[in-house]
């Protein structure tokens, strides 16, 4: 087989063009090549000579189904096999999207990268989902879920995680480490404003980063729903606070306190907004705390709620870390 004759059928094959006969053709031709070569290349050069490859391997392909993520693979290793004379392996059966073993953020393991327009679901063998964004991506070693569950992160995904008390969950997105049980979670890495965001939806959430020269110490916090923190990666700082819409947590989701009040103390409603989004409201002046207040705020979201209320006793509020301060002079 020519050089322009194995392009011509890879390309076909990656297609999925190809017949059951030139399928043959191709595995067999795979089969009679050595599974290694020698090579005069130094580390460095293998190094970058591997990054081109990949390069150009991922402008050529995009996810589109099953078939594709197993002739995919097999296809890959034909190319590196070929044009670096490394090693050549593939992934047999797979649930997820395209995976390519890839070497990131100094970790061998297999790459999902979602280059489509809409967000793509992943599922991991453990049983967590991970919805990744445009241009994200994720990588985990082959060996997970055997002794550890960990994974990194490039870009955006929320995280629904199974949970499994003997193997936590960890993230890694830059320098920042999200560790859980069981939970579910949004991570953002801005890469051009380098900050991290990470956003918790249900459960808890073990958010730090690692000092080099003391492992023992960890600079970090711990996410309960609806707080979030921002990472500065150039100031180190880790900066709690609520996210922007802050949504009814898991525990009363499925039964809402009904939020019309009459003649009802400031206490008592800021009480129940507590209990709805998990989130502590502190009266800094205890004369406002028997303020009467009358409205419906159901279907409301939750600022919005605050500034209504705020409004009918001539006070405001005051997001601080993951606490809301309320002003008033009283009634």
């Amino acid at each position: 087989m020519t050089q322009q004759e194995f392009n011509d059928l890879s390309k076909r094959y990656l297609e999925g063009k190809t017949t059951a006969e030139e399928d043959k053709l191709l595995e067999a031709w795979l089969s009679a090549q050595p599974n290694q070569y020698t090579t005069k290349l130094s580390p460095a050069q293998k190094y970058e000579t591997e990054k081109r490859l990949w390069r150009r391997i991922y402008a050529q392909v995009r996810p589109v189904s099953n078939v594709f993520i197993n002739r995919m693979t097999w296809i890959t290793g034909i190319a590196a096999s070929l044009l670096l004379g490394f090693v050549w392996f593939k992934n047999t059966k797979s649930e997820l999207p395209p995976a390519v073993p890839v070497v990131a953020q100094e970790q061998v393991g297999i790459e999902v990268k979602n280059t489509t327009k809409l967000e793509q679901k992943v599922k991991l063998e453990d049983g967590t989902v991970i919805l990744l964004k445009q241009n994200s991506s994720i990588v985990y070693d082959k060996t997970f879920n055997q002794a550890k569950r960990e994974v990194y992160l490039k870009g955006e995904a929320f995280f629904n995680v199974k949970r499994n008390v003997m193997k936590p969950f960890v993230v890694h997105s830059g320098e920042l480490t999200t560790e859980v049980l069981g939970t579910s979670f949004r991570i953002k890495h801005h890469e051009k404003a380098n900050t991290i965001e990470v956003a918790v939806t249900t459960g808890k959430v073990s958010v730090y980063t690692e000092k080099p020269n003391r492992p023992a110490e960890r600079n970090g916090i711990i996410l309960t729903p609806n707080q979030r923190v921002m990472y500065d990666v150039v100031s180190k700082n880790i900066v709690p606070g609520i996210v922007e819409r802050p949504v009814p947590i898991a525990a009363v989701a499925a039964a809402p306190p009904q939020l019309v009040f009459k003649e009802t103390s400031l206490k008592q409603v800021l009480a129940s907004l507590s209990q709805l989004y998990g989130i502590e409201f502190v009266i800094v002046n205890p004369n406002a705390k028997g303020c009467h207040i009358t409205a419906d705020l159901n279907g409301l979201s939750m600022f919005t709620q605050l500034e209504l209320i705020c409004k009918s006793i001539d006070a405001t509020f005051e997001k601080r870390g993951t606490v809301v301060f309320i002003y008033g002079d009283g009634c």
